[in-house]
């Protein structure tokens, strides 16, 4: 029952006043307030992202890959595939220092990371089959990856736009790469041992 139905069934007077607005402001109700949000979050759910992917081992997490991501991250929504600890066995002949497992919380827990998971591809360029499986309109990396050449011709084939970023720093962070960590790592074992 409505309110006009309840005020005669009690026999009270009811007045609708109309809804006015200030001087030079638009009327507004909840209903209209509702609509236009409504409609804002369509056009902006409209306007789809491009998807970017990048891809990795990215064992011994640390600040420079962080930076990667967030880099990547400024072209659209960020996809990471990581490559799985029996394709990086066969890569590097060397486990992980974290499982697949640990290596996908950590990464999938990263703010501006989108989507993560494990690669569906194995070999150098394991990234090739994710490709198939993500279809990104772009393929960010490093200027420093391995086989550069091949990476490039893969997305060419591929028709996907290859993005290649210098390797840079946070803002007041010293710059990291997993090889430095690697080195930083053997000379504090080395120090502790001698």
């Amino acid at each position: 029952e409505n309110r006009v139905g309840i005020c005669k069934r009690k026999g009270i007077e009811m007045v609708v006043a109309p809804r006015d607005a200030a001087d030079g402001l638009e009327a507004r109700s909840s209903t209209s307030m509702k609509a236009r949000l409504r409609e804002m979050v369509t056009q902006e759910d409209g306007k789809s992202k491009k998807k970017v992917l990048v891809s990795g081992c990215f064992d011994l997490l640390h600040s420079g890959h962080v930076e990667f991501f967030k880099q990547a991250a400024k072209h659209g929504d960020l996809y990471v595939r990581l490559g799985r600890d029996e394709n990086i066995w066969d890569l590097k002949q060397h486990k992980t220092m974290y499982n697949n497992a640990e290596r996908l919380y950590m990464v999938k827990n990263i703010a501006c990371v989108h989507d993560a998971a494990l690669s569906t591809g194995m070999g150098r360029y394991d990234v090739e089959a994710d490709m198939d499986v993500v279809k990104p309109d772009i393929y960010f990396c490093n200027e420093d990856a391995s086989g550069m050449e091949n990476r490039v011709g893969i997305c060419k084939r591929k028709g996907i736009e290859m993005v290649v970023a210098p390797r840079d720093a946070a803002d007041g962070l010293e710059a990291r790469s997993s090889t430095s960590m690697k080195a930083r790592l053997r000379e504090m074992v080395t120090q502790e041992d001698g």
